[in-house]
């Protein structure tokens, strides 16, 4: 993946858009009413509150725009060169450069006009500083209007640009514009570039990716590019230039050998030995393409010479008639008063491409056909002809490709000072001879006899019989029976057929199986059940321990009639719908009933006999009432008898106090009381803060839509609610 993502670049504002922006947002986020009446340190604060706003929002706008460009000088070589052949380097810098200068310009002219309003007298006096500085802050923004609408397209440019890795394993393809490069790019990637039968189709980079040999490979397509000097060279070009010159990769250089291209071979081998230096340290794959509209046995013999000598200092002079040699000679003088002008790469760079040209060349190339595309048989030129129509030799050239650049990145892993630091700690174990016995490895013989027979010629490896093809051949499914014993691995093979064996290990089955088993079976399911059943009705039953006497179950008797009977005169009631509470007419009930009820129930009626006393002896007089009353509250318990041996302990309800405040009767006592007061203090000033005094600065709007404004229907805008 690549290390620069330039998506990520956020959009430059026009300067116009810009100072709105920026004056904007300060409206929104500081105070917006100040008043005359105020304190002056509150209106001189109010003031500097909106110059710092503003002043640090332009700063953080500038810092942004310089944060998300890249730096030419820190990012990689390849991309550094890339954005000055398309957005010219000094433009760029000059225009990141102003940003910088704006930047500490605006924080400098906030500075000064805080300083003044800090000694201000007056509102009027603050405002005016603070108008005159928001005017000199924005002036700075218009005055980059260029710069800023400048890097806007770079941004754009950019974003559209496709993400190159300059450090993967790469494959670029160059050569003349139409010789089949994007052909072959969409032939081996999902890239999907456009392809024309015109030159210059392809006028940037294009990236594809491919997997070879379980790793993810890059392919670069490069635009084409013309046999001249650099100066001469366009924008086009030079985007291959610069990818060839600075990414680490395997150079696919395509030879159209048909000529439809518009170039001839000795053209085309002229432009490679031109660019070589650019190769220097890379491998090189020269690519015979189009194939199928000229094969490469076609070839004559000068045209194969040709191609022999690429590497050769010397190529063989091509023929042309006398106009053209008048043209050719022309265009040389032309080339050789340019090139004394501008002379490509020093002569450092002179030295090192032409230690290229220095290695031997007295070899020849040995050219045979090989599954229908040719190649060269020496192992230091990489030849291969392909045809991206048909897709011949594609794979090849991948293959080739592919290990080289890999074999040369894993030579300079191990070349490098980091290796040999690891190499010394790896340690290959080799085993020594101990004795005079020989251990060779055991392999099965059928294995080796697997072995012997693949080597023989016309071997086919014989396919399993399948119960799949076993049912094919006898009539298909539904009518072929599988057998599933088949694959049963049993002691004796015989035995996969037998439903159950007579004898085993000696002894007789049919002595181990009953003839009525079934019949018993039947017999056990029903005493199951019969248990079963039985058990359920004992559960429903209650199962009471039974600790009380005759007596006392004739009593318990009676309250469970009575309870029932209870429930059912107020079910009967509740159906009639009459109100399930009675009312006093109901409720009146005399002192015989009174006394019947507790007879039935088994209590003493002395209460009621003492209380019927009472009320016919004692005279009237509230002093004998109060005291007969507080005789009363002294017997504070009396134990009552229920049946025998039962006693219960009845407390009698004590009178309350009226001085007590009704509002209060729920407190326990005094602390209580207080500690609930102070809850509610709480609560209340909570509710209260809520709704207190906003500030100046706030300005919320409780309904945005008030329903009594927006109701109702509207014609074409004639109409208005006010």
């Amino acid at each position: 993946m690549s290390h620069y993502n330039f998506r990520k670049i956020r959009a430059v504002l026009p300067s116009k858009q810009f100072v709105d922006n920026v004056l904007n947002k300060t409206q929104r986020r500081t105070p917006t009413v100040i008043r005359p009446g105020f304190k002056i340190i509150r209106i001189r604060d109010f003031y500097i509150r909106k110059v710092r706003t503003v002043q640090s929002m332009i700063h953080d706008k500038f810092g942004q725009i310089l944060d998300d460009f890249p730096d030419l000088n820190s990012i990689h070589p390849f991309y550094s060169d890339l954005l000055n052949i398309l957005y010219d380097r000094d433009h760029y810098k000059i225009a990141l450069g102003s940003m910088s200068i704006s930047r500490n310009i605006v924080d400098h002219i906030a500075k000064h006009y805080i300083s003044q309003i800090k000694y201000g007298d007056s509102l009027f006096r603050c405002k005016t500083l603070k108008r005159a500085a928001l005017g000199r802050l924005c002036t700075v923004i218009r005055k980059q209007k260029d710069s800023l609408s400048y890097l806007e397209q770079v941004r754009q440019h950019l974003s559209r640009y496709p993400s190159i890795d300059p450090t993967t394993r790469t494959l670029i393809i160059t050569g003349y514009p139409n010789v089949g490069k994007s052909s072959f790019m969409n032939t081996i990637t999902r890239a999907n570039v456009d392809v024309q039968p015109y030159p210059f189709t392809t006028k940037s980079l294009f990236v594809g990716h491919f997997d070879y040999d379980f790793q993810r490979w890059q392919c670069l397509d490069t635009p084409g590019i013309l046999d001249h000097p650099l100066i001469k060279r366009n924008t086009i070009e030079m985007q291959a230039i610069t990818a060839l010159a600075y990414i680490k990769s395997t150079i696919l250089f395509f030879i159209d050998i048909s000529e439809t291209c518009g170039y001839s071979i000795h053209q085309q081998v002229t432009l490679f030995r031109s660019i070589s230096r650019l190769f220097v340290g890379k491998p090189i794959v020269l690519v015979l393409s189009k194939i199928d509209l000229r094969k490469p046995n076609e070839l004559s013999q000068e045209e194969r010479k040709i191609i022999e000598c690429v590497w050769d200092k010397e190529l063989p002079k091509e023929t042309f008639s006398d106009e053209e040699e008048n043209e050719k000679e022309k265009e040389e003088l032309d080339e050789e008063d340019e090139e004394k002008d501008l002379i490509i790469g020093q002569e450092n760079d002179e030295s090192l491409g032409m230690a290229l040209f220095n290695r031997e060349l007295d070899w020849n190339i040995d050219w045979e056909l090989k599954d229908g595309f040719l190649m060269a048989s020496d192992e230091r030129v990489k030849l291969v002809a392909i045809s991206s129509k048909g897709e011949m030799g594609i794979a090849k050239v991948i293959e080739q490709s592919c290990d080289l650049l890999k074999s040369e990145r894993v030579e300079k892993k191990v070349r490098s000072s980091e290796m040999d630091k690891n190499l010394n700690r790896l340690h290959v174990a080799i085993p020594e001879k101990r004795d005079e016995f020989e251990r060779p490895p055991n392999i099965p013989k059928s294995i080796l006899e697997m072995r012997e027979k693949k080597k023989q010629k016309g071997y086919v490896k014989p396919k399993k019989t399948l119960s799949r093809d076993l049912e094919k051949q006898n009539g298909g499914y539904g009518k072929y029976d599988i057998d599933l014993r088949k694959e049963w691995i049993l002691e004796n093979e015989e035995w996969k057929d037998d439903i159950i064996p007579e004898i085993w290990e000696g002894k007789n089955i049919a002595d181990f199986i009953d003839p009525e088993i079934e019949r018993k079976l039947d017999e056990l399911e029903k005493e199951e059940e019969e248990i079963i059943r039985k058990m359920e009705e004992a559960d429903s039953q209650e199962m009471e321990v039974n600790d009380l006497n005759q007596t006392q179950e004739k009593m318990l008797d009676k309250i469970r009639e009575k309870k029932m009977l209870k429930i059912l005169k107020k079910n009967r009631e509740k159906t009639r719908g009459r109100k399930s509470i009675p009312t006093n007419k109901n409720t009146k009930k005399s002192i015989s009933s009174l006394k019947e009820h507790l007879k039935d129930m088994g209590l003493p009626d002395l209460p009621l006999k003492q209380a019927k006393k009472r009320h016919l002896t004692t005279k009237r007089g509230r002093e004998k009432l109060r005291k007969g009353m507080m005789k009363e509250l002294q017997d504070t318990q009396k134990e009552v008898q229920i049946g025998q041996g039962v006693v219960l302990n009845k407390d009698r309800s004590r009178v309350r106090s009226r001085s007590v405040d009704p509002r209060y009767k729920g407190f326990k006592d005094e602390t209580q009381l207080k500690l609930a007061r102070k809850i509610a203090v709480k609560q209340f000033e909570k509710k209260k803060n809520r709704y207190m005094p906003k500030g100046e600065g706030d300005r919320s709007i409780v309904t945005y839509r008030p329903k009594h404004l927006f109701s109702g229907k509207r014609g074409i805008g004639s109409a208005d609610w006010r």
